[in-house]
């Protein structure tokens, strides 16, 4: 399990390569709640010599800033960022590597959106992890997916066994929210697993019943 660094009270996982679009934001979040995220963005410019006060203030945060996101990346990336000493060149960086703006990452991240589905068994938590990864990565390189098709698609991934519940949320007369569709996927899973485990339970306890009866053979009349 990755381990993330304790920037304040926000875990921030490390950048690996893979994650760039949930690691960008985290870290930007990071930035921002500690003020630094202006120097990044090139929207704050250092003061002049002559403000030695104000500069040396400017040089702390701007260290903080470059702590805050080369402390966040791992290891084994780090000679991407050469000998860093400024945040927004770093980040720069990063955003030239792994945030590739080209039509044929969108058509990747595209047909691995339209070939999701989730089979019968696996977890409903994992497929809205792996759908909610792609649109956040599309949103990355400017080709966001509308909340209404966010819906679309993630009931579209669903096996027969949802469509019951699939029906009803079709009976709205507005696209529902993401979240509640998401919470609602949550309590039907868990509805389905209450149901096989009984199954199950009952199905152990029938074949128990069906084995003591086999063991006690046929009756002695001689016995009395």
């Amino acid at each position: 399990m990755a381990s993330g660094l304790d920037v304040k009270t926000t875990s921030i996982i490390p950048l690996n390569g893979k994650n760039f679009p949930t690691w960008k934001v985290q870290c930007r979040m990071a930035l921002m709640r500690d003020g630094v995220w202006g120097i990044v963005a090139k929207t704050e410019v250092s003061p002049s010599p002559d403000k030695a006060e104000d500069l040396a203030k400017f040089v702390a945060r701007r260290d903080r800033a470059l702590a805050t996101i080369v402390l966040s990346v791992d290891p084994s990336l780090l000679y991407l960022l050469g000998d860093p000493q400024d945040p927004a060149v770093v980040w720069e960086k990063l955003t030239n590597q792994f945030q590739k703006k080209t039509w044929a990452n969108k058509l990747a991240l595209r047909r691995k959106l339209y070939s999701l589905r989730l089979k019968d068994g696996e977890s409903i938590q994992k497929n809205i992890k792996e759908m909610t990864e792609i649109f956040d990565g599309l949103a990355v390189i400017d080709d966001p997916i509308t909340e209404e098709d966010r819906v679309v698609h993630l009931l579209a991934s669903l096996p027969e066994s949802y469509d019951i519940l699939v029906t009803a949320l079709e009976a709205n007369v507005e696209v529902p929210k993401i979240e509640t569709v998401t919470e609602r996927l949550l309590h039907e899973e868990r509805k389905m697993k209450e149901r096989s485990g009984s199954e199950t339970n009952d199905e152990m306890k029938a074949m128990f019943e069906n084995r003591q009866s086999k063991g006690k053979g046929p009756k002695c009349y001689h016995c009395g």
